[in-house]
This record gives structure tokens, sequence and C-alpha cells, in this order.
């Protein structure tokens, strides 16, 4: 949250049997960035808990549990 205002950085919950976190804004190091603003040099933020949330969002959406071979 941030203090005085009624904005918050990440929002959690649960939907059915699973639960999703959103990251507000669009840039996780820069939360208000606008769109057509110049883009965040992202070498500066390799570390990012933002950016590694958008990149488990993005490359394992849907990760199951495979049966495995015996």
């Amino acid at each position: 949250e941030v203090e005085g205002t009624d904005e918050v950085k990440y929002l959690h919950g649960q939907y059915g049997r699973g639960t999703f976190t959103f990251l507000g804004g669009h840039d996780p190091e820069d939360y208000q960035h606008m769109v057509g603003d110049p883009a965040t040099d992202l070498s500066q933020y390799r570390h990012s808990p933002g950016y590694r949330l958008i990149l488990n969002n993005v490359l394992f959406p849907a990760a199951e549990k495979k049966k495995q071979r015996t």
C-alpha cells in the first residue's frame, strides 16, 4: 500500500481453486510509467521481483503436474 492514498502495488486474491497476483501498472520498477514514455532499460533491473512475477505468469501460466512414468 502507498500510505495516505488508495493505491496498492500488488493485489492478491483467490479465484475458484487458484490464486492470483496483479501488479499495478505495467512497469514494475516505475508503476507511474505511462504508455508512450521511453522504454525502461531492463538491464538495470535484472533481479526485479516484479519482472520475475511477469515472466512467471507469461512463461508458466498453466503449469500442470504431469503423470510420471514408472
